[in-house]
């Protein structure tokens, strides 16, 4: 069994990775997110930051699990 935790943020990301998630979901801050909510969600870099955050602790991309 896995843990799948919700993101809307960078720090939630990290915050759920530090308590235990093994894979965490987030969407963008374009049109294709029908949560688009001021202080909600991901731009490119801050996905890259939260992704390198998530490998550096032992989390693998789900198409490597």
């Amino acid at each position: 069994m896995e843990l799948v935790c919700p993101a809307g943020n960078l720090p939630a990301l990290k915050r759920a990775v530090d308590e235990g998630a093994d894979a965490v979901y987030f969407g963008f801050q374009n049109t294709t997110n029908a949560r688009r909510f001021a202080g909600l969600n991901f731009t490119d870099r801050r996905a890259r930051e939260g992704i390198d955050y998530a490998h550096a602790r032992g989390r693998r991309d789900p198409a490597l699990c």
